[in-house]
């Protein structure tokens, strides 16, 4: 038989179990696993080694090598094989002037100057597909962390929801026991079912966005199937002074020495297309057998012949005019793009700056004093619960804060590993370093 008294002690003693069920997983919420660097640094050397995007750059780079060398070698020398003054009978030994075979080579000499201009266009156009691989490169290497960073993030809300609905689930149980005794009102019981339906709610959400990311990553990784990793923790680098960065951003930017490669390109193709108005020269030998019989019966002698041919601009003005027109503008228009190139990252650079060092001052801010306070008053109200001093709504709304606010501190975290990532993209960190990737 149930008496007021067993009801009572019953009521108490599902008390405590809802404050060891909390204490538990609190403990169990508070505690991670350590986190290794190295699973980052082997996901961007498979990037480096799979991604398709590098690959093409690289390949593009190295086509651009090859062209340098035939820019400024000498053009091929043409040889002839001819008959001359055959007679119309075609009796190849009839006339002393027949020659058969007569053989001719010609070979075109550039003016000076002209070969290393145009080995200088492709010289600076290769440094530009170098600086364009660096780009790529350092964009997928940023692109790889950023993902990496939203990994952590959403396994962390994972888990932390995934513990609220396991102490919900409790909660529930406790609630309902509760009001068949009397002891709470119906009201914590549908407070409690309907929290749980919304963590269950946010898990799967989440759960989606983490398969999106690891798809993006196994794309980044130039995998077919996605690749699910797990991420504990993020190694947060420390954030150097805007003034550092601004001047690393100058001197090492790839995005900019690719368009000063091309400014540079364009100046020698400045430099060709003047010297090309100028004559080239072409040499010629001939070499010719003459098997007819002279008069007086001697077999009559070879021939040699010398020339010396020059090539006559009479095209000027549509042609090398042209070019160098063409030279000039291209030159004006890298000088722009570099100019705009040059404020717009700079600009983007304050900007991500800005975030970034907002972001540095929050981390402390929640992990020293948010989260410490949120967990005292969810403690509290704990303990306060547990002896009827407090109502289940507020104790519910303590866990949420308390739950909610280390979801927010890991996108906290996760937004500051993107902006250092795009800032280390930005200051060309380690370009020089993969403009050899192959």
């Amino acid at each position: 038989m149930i008496t007021p008294r067993t009801r009572g002690c019953e009521a108490k003693g599902q008390k405590l179990s809802i404050k060891t069920v909390f204490i538990f997983l609190f403990v169990v919420l508070s505690t991670l696993p350590a986190f290794s660097q190295g699973q980052l640094d082997t996901l961007i050397a498979v990037a480096l080694r799979n991604n398709p995007g590098i690959k093409m750059a690289a390949y593009e780079s190295r086509a651009a090598e090859a062209r340098i060398g035939p820019a400024a070698t000498l053009p091929d020398p043409q040889l002839s094989i001819m008959a001359e003054n055959v007679p119309s009978n075609f009796t190849l030994t009839s006339d002393e002037m027949t020659m058969f075979p007569q053989l001719k080579i010609m070979q075109m000499f550039p003016w000076f100057g002209k070969l290393s201009a145009a080995g200088d266009v492709e010289k600076y156009g290769y440094e530009a597909s170098s600086d364009r691989l660096s780009t790529v490169t350092l964009q997928v290497i940023s692109d790889v962390k950023k993902v990496y960073g939203q990994i952590y993030s959403a396994e962390q809300s994972i888990r932390y929801l995934e513990y609220k609905r396991q102490l919900l689930q409790s909660v529930v149980k406790v609630a309902e026991q509760l009001f068949a005794v009397g002891q709470v009102p119906q009201q914590d019981v549908f407070r409690s079912t309907a929290e749980l339906t919304m963590v269950q709610s946010d898990i799967i959400v989440t759960q989606s966005v983490l398969s999106d990311l690891n798809a993006k990553l196994g794309a980044l990784l130039g995998q077919d199937a996605p690749r699910s990793i797990r991420v504990d923790s993020l190694r947060l680098p420390p954030l150097d002074s805007l003034s550092s960065l601004e001047a690393r951003l100058g001197e090492r930017n790839p995005e900019l020495k690719q368009i000063r490669n091309v400014e540079l390109a364009a100046q020698s193709k400045a430099v060709f297309a003047k010297r090309d108005a100028v004559p080239d020269v072409s040499v010629g030998f001939s070499y010719g057998y003459r098997g007819a019989l002279m008069p007086n019966g001697m077999k009559a002698l070879n021939m040699m012949n010398f020339e010396v041919g020059f090539s006559l601009p009479v095209f000027f003005g549509s042609r090398q005019k042209k070019m160098i027109d063409e030279a000039d503008f291209m030159d004006r228009a890298a000088t722009e793009q570099y100019g705009t190139a040059s404020l717009g990252l700079y600009s983007q650079l304050r900007s991500v700056y800005a975030e970034a060092e907002a972001q540095a001052k929050l981390i402390p801010l929640y992990s020293k004093e948010l989260i410490p306070q949120y967990e005292a008053t969810y403690n509290s109200s704990l303990s306060s619960y547990s002896v009827g001093k407090t109502t289940f709504a507020m104790l519910i709304d303590n866990l949420k804060t308390l739950i909610n606010t280390k979801i927010e501190f890991t996108k906290i975290e996760s937004a500051y590993f993107s902006d250092a990532a795009e800032i280390a993209k930005m200051v060309g960190e380690g370009s020089e370093d993969y403009r050899g990737v192959k």
